[in-house]
């Protein structure tokens, strides 16, 4: 069956905004146009990826790939395909209902309000006790609270503590503790208790590397499609990956932690058991190898579940199915160095080799 893509990366500020009608803040907007073709590195032959006209269609033949282009004027004449936009939430459903996607293809109602459920940050607790369960997760578990006086207690006695909106974009949302006396931190913590309803508060750990699992939720069925090995900026934000064979990504993280498929699999139950009877599609879990206070190397296998197609999923298919080798990242250097994956635009993703 056809799959037709469509990128659409503010839709976590969608979700978090919760409403069906949702118009992106002017950067994100930018990068939806610019990186309009990069879900074209997910797709298989006979693939496409909805796009407003048909303006870059010779750039991506000239990629080598055996996917085209469709327009919203083309898509009433789709019968039969899957949809994948880069996330669903009401807003994105009501957005391919606009342009004119047959309403056949797109998911029920009810199953928006499960995406919009489980994306809820949350679901990282239920994952956690999944795992402690199956006794792979010795990571202190997040926690949810209310109230700010709540919040300020537990921050008290957890020095570095990280507190985290429910729902907000990548890398957004997050407020590390650093000073108990911060007025502006407690004026963000009341202003995101009275729009979302609460807070999650995690133990500060000692990061060695940032790391995620890239899944494939479908009838009920959890498939493991591979590794991303990225790098976070100060602000939590993705500031690129590593591509390369999921053979050498695995070989890297076991490197550290020896034990990793014994965990991954212990994620792969918890997946199914919280999350894949509820919602068919892509997602990452973002995992971190960290040092305990005792010098030895640990895992948290949930810092996030993105409930999604991710950046790192990108990076492993282009290693995995492109051959590619190098550093993947997003610029808006007018003449980047290395290959670009997207036409020229002022935003453009692009791997460079070491």
């Amino acid at each position: 069956m056809t799959t037709i893509y469509y990128f659409n990366p503010e839709n976590d500020l969608a979700l978090a905004n919760g409403g069906l009608n949702y118009t992106a803040p002017p950067r994100a907007a930018r990068l939806r146009h610019d990186l309009r073709l990069l879900p074209a590195w997910l797709a298989h032959p006979g693939d496409l990826v909805l796009c407003h006209d048909r303006t870059d269609r010779a750039w991506l033949y000239g990629q080598g790939l055996d996917v085209d282009i469709i327009t919203p004027d083309e898509l009433a004449t789709v019968t039969e395909a899957q949809v994948v936009p880069w996330g669903w939430s009401r807003a994105a459903r009501r957005t391919l209902q606009r342009l004119g996607m047959p309403e056949h293809l797109l998911p029920s109602a009810e199953r928006i309000e499960a995406v919009h459920r489980l994306a809820h940050r949350r679901t990282s607790i239920a994952i956690h006790r999944q795992l402690r369960q199956a006794g792979y997760s010795d990571c202190p578990t997040p926690v949810e609270l209310t109230t700010v006086e709540a919040v300020q207690a537990w921050a008290l006695e957890h020095p570095g503590c990280y507190l985290k909106l429910p729902w907000s974009g990548s890398g957004q949302g997050i407020y590390r503790v650093l000073d108990m006396d911060d007025a502006h931190l407690w004026q963000w913590c009341r202003g995101g208790l009275r729009r979302q309803g609460s807070l999650l508060c995690e133990v500060g750990l000692d990061k060695v590397q940032d790391f995620a699992t890239e899944w494939l939720c479908n009838d009920g069925k959890v498939e493991l499609l591979g590794y991303s090995v990225f790098d976070s900026d100060f602000h939590h934000q993705y500031a690129g990956g590593r591509v390369d064979s999921c053979a050498a990504l695995h070989g890297f993280i076991a490197g550290y932690y020896p034990a990793l498929d014994a965990a991954v699999a212990a994620l792969r139950q918890a997946i199914a058991l919280v999350i894949a009877p509820h919602y068919d599609g892509h997602l990452g879990v973002d995992m971190m190898l960290y040092r305990t206070i005792d010098g030895d190397i640990a895992l948290n296998a949930c810092v996030e579940v993105n409930l999604r197609c991710t950046m790192g999923l990108v990076t492993s298919m282009l290693g995995q199915r492109h051959g590619m080798r190098g550093t993947f990242g997003i610029t808006d250097a007018p003449h980047p160095a290395g290959r670009s994956l997207t036409p020229p635009a002022h935003f453009t993703a692009v791997v460079t080799t070491s």
